[in-house]
This record gives structure tokens, sequence and C-alpha cells, in this order.
């Protein structure tokens, strides 16, 4: 059951428009290394689109599905944990994350339940790239049916073509601020992941402070606060300390 969530998933035909041929060709080429077992390559093929701007739940699924093969835990459930901000409630994700769990030290929570928010966020697109390029195309055809509009004159196309555009453009209005929502959720970082074997939590934010517990590499700690160099962490209701170059943000 498990390898059946830790194949590639390809992406929908749709997102092969809007991302480009390209990407896609990129990201086709990052499958064919992963399902020949060439997973660094894979891995290296997928950061490259992520490292562009490409953002979806498959390719989070992918990329963690990558470092899980390379055996690089905390690496997995990041990704993983990304892809589950912008799909709440996927399965596969949902499912690897799971399992990769059992293999921690520190069990870390993983939230069954979805608000009626994240699940209509989900529902809509998931990606704000969707969202972007959606309003890229809606405004094209916005201006389309405006320049029809304007050399027509015949009543009734020129009704037709005014109502239309009038609709496009309230759709347009929905796509932008709907791109807007998913790239602030998908910005929001109010959690980590510990990437070291060993991490000690201090009571303050200095290495000459005492240690009020440890963390183990591929822990979920939520981020509280900061400083230059340091995150005040929480895990299970105990607080403290950590350098920030043991934690990545979700």
């Amino acid at each position: 059951m498990l390898l059946k969530y830790f194949k590639p998933v390809l992406l929908i035909f749709a997102f092969t428009n809007l991302m480009g041929q390209g990407s896609y060709q990129t990201f086709n080429k990052a499958n064919s290394f992963y399902e020949t077992k060439l997973y660094d390559s894979s891995k290296s093929l997928y950061l490259e689109l992520y490292n562009n701007g490409m953002i979806s739940k498959e390719l989070f699924l992918n990329l963690g599905n990558s470092y899980f093969k390379l055996d690089s835990l905390p690496a997995a459930i990041l990704f993983y944990e990304k892809g589950l901000k912008i799909a709440p409630g996927n399965k596969d994700l949902t499912h690897n994350l799971q399992f990769c769990n059992t293999l921690l030290k520190d069990k870390n929570s993983i939230k069954k339940s979805i608000l009626i928010n994240e699940l209509i966020l989900s529902f809509l697109g998931k990606s704000p790239n969707y969202w972007a390029y959606s309003s890229i195309v809606v405004m094209f055809i916005t201006c389309l049916l405006f320049v029809f509009y304007w050399i027509t004159h015949e009543s009734f196309w020129k009704k037709i073509y005014f109502y239309s555009c009038t609709l496009t453009l309230l759709l347009l209005f929905v796509t932008i601020g709907l791109s807007a929502i998913s790239k602030s959720k998908v910005s929001e970082s109010k959690y980590g992941i510990i990437f070291s074997p060993t991490t000690k939590v201090m009571v303050e934010p200095s290495q000459s402070s005492s240690t009020t517990y440890q963390l183990h590499e591929g822990s979920k700690a939520k981020i509280t606060g900061e400083n230059e160099d340091w995150y005040e962490i929480s895990f299970n209701d105990r607080k403290g300390w950590v350098q920030k170059v043991y934690l990545k943000k979700i």
C-alpha cells in the first residue's frame, strides 16, 4: 500500500498549458528519473522547478517522495507539510506524512480536521500559480470582449459583448483575489521542521543558556517568536529557543 502513495504524480493537462512546455518537460523528466530509481536526479529537477517559483501539491508530493527515498526524512516531511498548506486533507500527502511520523522519535501532531475556508481553498485551485495564470487568461478575454464591443455597431451584439465583458471583469477580480489569498497561505510560516539529528532547546536565546529539552530531526515545532539568530518555539506546550540554522520554516 505504501508504494502506491510513493509513486510520482503527473500534472494535469491544464497545468501544462499554464506553466509552459519547458516546465512540463522538466517535470516529466524528473518523474522518469524517479521511476528508474535515480532519486537524486529527480530531486534536483523537482527542486529546480520549485526554486523557479512552481507551486503545486503534485510537485511537493513528488519532491517529498524523492527525499524520502534518499533517507532524508526531515526534508520529506517539510515538503509534505508544504503540500498540505495548499491542499489540506489530500490523502496522498497525509498518508505519507503519517508514515513518516511513525519513524520519528518525537511524534508530530497531524491535523485531522479541515476548516471550511481550507476546504474551499483546496477545492478552488490550491496553487497561487494557478490563479495568477488564470487571471492573465481572464484579463485577455476581457480585453478581447471590450474590443468586440467597441467595434460592433449592432445593438444586440453590443449588449452581449458589454454584459460578457462585465462578467469577465468581475471574474478577473475574483481570480486576482484568490491568487492573493492562496499566496498568503503559502507564504504563511507558523511552523518549522528540525533538521539536526539532535537539537537542544534552550531556556533563553543564548548558547550559554540551560537546556530545557531536546528535539530530534523531523520534529515539527510551532514558531512563536524570533530574533536575529534564534526562533522561539513550542512543542507539545513546551517552549524554548532553537538556533535558526537547525530549523526550516514550512
